[in-house]
C-alpha cells in the first residue's frame, strides 16, 4: 500500500466522515490506485483507529462509488475510467446549468463573495502552476454552484459529484490543457458569475452548459441528451 503523512489526530478524535474524507482524498490523488485492494486492517492500523468505523468508511465509500466491495472477495479501489468520466460529464450537463440558475435567483451577498474568491484563487494556482489546487479549486466551484442555489436536493447530490470531478480530472490532463483552452475555461466560469450577479437565471444557466460544452468538445465527445436554457415568456 503506498505510504501517506502520518495523521496528528488521536484515534478517539477521529470520526468516520474524516475516515472517509481522508481515504477519499488519496484516491483522488493517486496515492490509492484503481484495482488496489484495501486490507480494512491494514488502514485501521495506519489511521490509528479501530476496524470498526474503518469498515463503516469503506462501506461509505463504497455508497459513494470510490470503492467496491466483492463478496467474499475484498474491497478494492475502483476505477473513472472514460466511460465512468464521460457518465459524470452526463449528469454535470445537468446538474449545473439548472444549480446557476437557481443560484441567480437565491444567492446571497456572501455568496458571490465565496464566487470571487474562488476565482481568484484559481487563476493564481494555474499562474503558478499548482496543478493540484487548480483542480480541486474547480471541484469546490462546482459545488458552490449547488450551495448558492439553495436546493438542498442538488447540494446533497454534488457534494459527492464535486469529489468525482477531481477524481475525473488528471493532473496530466490539468498540466497539459493549452493555455487558450484554460483562458476561454476561466472566461466561461466568470461569466456564470457574472450571470448570478446580475440575477439573470437564463444567462447563468446558458453559461453553465457553455462550460459543460467546452468540456465535451476538449474530450471529443457527444452529450446524452442535448438540452439547452430558453428564457421564459414574462408574458401573463
Amino acid at each position: 500500500m503506498t505510504q501517506s503523512t502520518t495523521t496528528t489526530s488521536s484515534p478517539s478524535r477521529r470520526n468516520v466522515q474524516e475516515l472517509v474524507d481522508d481515504v477519499r482524498g488519496r484516491i483522488i490523488r493517486g496515492e490509492l490506485e484503481p484495482s488496489q485492494r484495501l486490507w480494512e486492517e491494514r488502514l485501521a492500523a495506519e489511521l490509528g483507529v479501530s476496524r470498526i468505523p474503518m469498515r463503516e468508511a469503506l462501506r461509505a465509500l463504497a455508497a459513494e462509488g470510490f470503492v467496491r466491495s466483492e463478496r467474499y472477495g475484498g474491497t478494492y479501489v475502483a476505477t473513472m475510467d472514460a466511460e465512468a468520466a464521460h457518465d459524470l460529464l452526463d449528469v454535470r450537463a445537468v446538474l449545473e446549468p439548472l444549480a446557476a440558475a437557481q443560484a441567480a435567483m437565491r444567492c446571497s451577498p456572501e455568496h458571490l463573495e465565496t464566487f470571487r474568491r474562488l476565482l481568484d484563487e484559481g487563476a493564481r494556482a494555474a499562474r503558478e502552476r499548482r496543478y493540484e489546487d487548480t483542480r480541486s479549486m474547480k471541484g469546490r466551484f462546482y459545488e458552490h454552484l449547488t450551495v448558492a442555489s439553495q436546493n438542498s436536493t442538488l447540494i446533497a447530490l454534488m457534494h459527492v459529484v464535486r469529489y468525482k470531478i477531481e477524481w475525473a480530472t488528471s493532473i496530466e490532463l490539468v498540466s497539459s490543457t493549452p493555455r487558450e483552452m484554460r483562458s476561454l475555461r476561466a472566461k466561461v466560469m466568470r461569466e456564470i458569475v457574472d450571470a448570478i450577479a446580475d440575477r439573470d437565471p437564463v444567462r447563468a444557466a446558458t453559461a453553465a452548459a457553455d462550460n459543460i460544452d467546452a468540456i465535451y468538445a476538449s474530450m471529443g465527445w457527444r452529450r446524452a441528451v442535448h438540452a439547452r436554457f430558453e428564457a421564459a415568456s414574462t408574458s401573463e
